[in-house]
């Protein structure tokens, strides 16, 4: 019996901003390079630009057009979840990454 492959994760820290897009797309530009699915946790993200949410979103539409599961996961901070609810990204403030991930608009 063939075993699953084990997820790919990227847990980032500190702030997620345009200046740290190059190491955030390395990373998962890695992680697809691999098989199995891949989990981004927002628990050690202490805050979030746009430039980085779009670069996730282009990694979700990166997983669907590969057939990949791409998927959110630990806690969200407050900051975080208020920076994409400012941005519009989201109208409910969410606390954990899946909570992020099914109420992301258009994600």
């Amino acid at each position: 019996m063939a075993k699953d492959p084990v997820p790919s994760e990227i847990a980032p820290s500190g702030k997620l901003f345009i200046d740290t897009a190059s190491d955030l797309h390395r990373a998962l530009t890695k992680a697809f390079s691999k098989k199995g699915p891949i989990v981004f946790r927002w628990d050690g993200v202490e805050d979030v630009d746009v430039p980085l949410i779009q670069l996730l979103y282009a990694a979700r539409k990166e997983a669907r057009r590969t057939g990949r599961e791409f998927r959110f996961t630990g806690v969200v901070k407050d900051r975080v979840a208020n920076r994409l609810n400012t941005a519009g990204f989201v109208s409910v403030l969410p606390l954990s990454g899946e909570e992020l991930e099914s109420n992301l608009v258009g994600y």
